[in-house]
């Protein structure tokens, strides 16, 4: 590795322990610890939003090279302004969506600094077993089977319950970046047909022989919809993308697919989605993401029979797993930054992510 030790690097996120793996890893580069009041995965939905200290602020504007949550960074843009974190060089969001980020820029901001995202192969696949597991769980019925053992309901208990295998599936995948196509890739190696819808034109054979069909945009996405058994959902939220499933577009899914929603929650409002339930255009939804963020208590989701929600968690495994792949990442873009090499995973305006 090239010369480190004029470089410094502020950490504030919420995976614990991070700046102290990130040293080990870049032992000649200084690494600050911006984070001051504790907070981590446990305590998720409680901190992740809180204000920052104006110690914390501090310790940011001094920041060169920055590693961050995208809540975090985009808290100190909209309290401080772009201008605050004036020698900032580079920041690097520990997560894939950098959606937060989009709601305050537009495709003519000029950030003062280059922004990247996670793109690390460890992450699609950990959303790819998401998606495979979800679909197993619900054509074999373990969640019902579960709660019958749970009631101690022995009727038909030694009834050969019929399922689907996934060789006998179409699922269709909304979205064909590095997660979608480690989606379609694991899916496929199941047997699985698998269709794809993607934002802009591209050639097929650039998703081959994972995608057996290709469809791009809203005018692609009746044809997409027409013969789905279950419906990934992998887009980010932009405003080509809220929406999306809403305004009835649903009915002409003739399969009544189960969606899974691991991308964003404003993909389809909560009503859209109860109206496809009841109208029984979707059959059901598996969520890990959400309209609201944490959902309302008086939302039907909670008590639908035919709604599984997870705690937005398809992609969070276990902390060392996560400092693994997050230092991993950062330190190899570290790499090319110090000697003025182009960044992966710069962030994309017009994509949206």
């Amino acid at each position: 590795m090239a010369e480190c030790a004029t470089h410094t690097v502020h950490v504030f996120s919420i995976i614990p322990g991070l700046a102290d793996t990130l040293s080990n890893y870049l032992p000649n580069t200084t690494v600050v610890n911006a984070r001051l009041r504790g907070f981590g995965f446990s305590d998720y939905r409680k901190y992740t939003s809180r204000n920052l200290t104006d110690e914390e602020l501090n310790l940011l504007s001094e920041a060169e090279i920055l590693l961050c949550d995208s809540q975090s960074l985009t808290q100190v843009l909209v309290r401080k302004g772009f201008n605050f974190m004036s020698k900032l060089r580079w920041a690097h969001v520990t997560s894939a969506g950098v959606d937060r980020m989009m709601k305050i820029l537009t495709p003519e901001t000029e950030l003062p600094f280059i922004l990247t995202r996670s793109t690390s192969d460890g992450l699609a696949r950990l959303m790819a077993e998401y998606v495979v597991g979800q679909i197993v769980c619900h054509e074999r019925g373990w969640m019902a089977t579960h709660m019958r053992q749970i009631n101690k309901d022995f009727r038909g208990w030694h009834t050969f319950y019929s399922f689907r295998s996934l060789d006998q599936l179409t699922v269709g995948v909304m979205g064909l970046g590095k997660i979608g196509l480690a989606t379609a890739k694991a899916l496929k190696g199941f047997g699985c047909r698998v269709h794809g819808l993607v934002r802009t034109p591209r050639s097929h054979s650039s998703v081959e022989p994972f995608v057996d069909q290709l469809w791009h945009g809203r005018e692609g996405l009746a044809d997409f919809l027409k013969d789905c058994d279950y419906l990934v959902n992998l887009l980010p939220s932009t405003p080509l993308t809220r929406g999306l499933l809403g305004d009835g577009v649903l009915n002409g899914a003739s399969r009544r697919p189960v969606l899974v929603n691991v991308g964003r929650g404003d993909i389809i409002t909560e009503a859209d989605l109860l109206k496809a339930l009841e109208e029984g255009w979707l059959s059901a939804a598996v969520l890990d993401c959400y309209e609201k963020e944490p959902v309302p208590e008086e939302s039907f989701l909670w008590t639908h029979p035919r709604v599984v929600m997870t705690p937005h968690n398809s992609c969070f495994n276990n902390e060392d797993y996560k400092h693994h792949h997050t230092v991993k990442e950062f330190s190899a873009n570290f790499e090319h930054f110090i000697t003025n090499q182009s960044l992966n995973g710069q962030v994309d305006f017009l994509a949206g992510y």
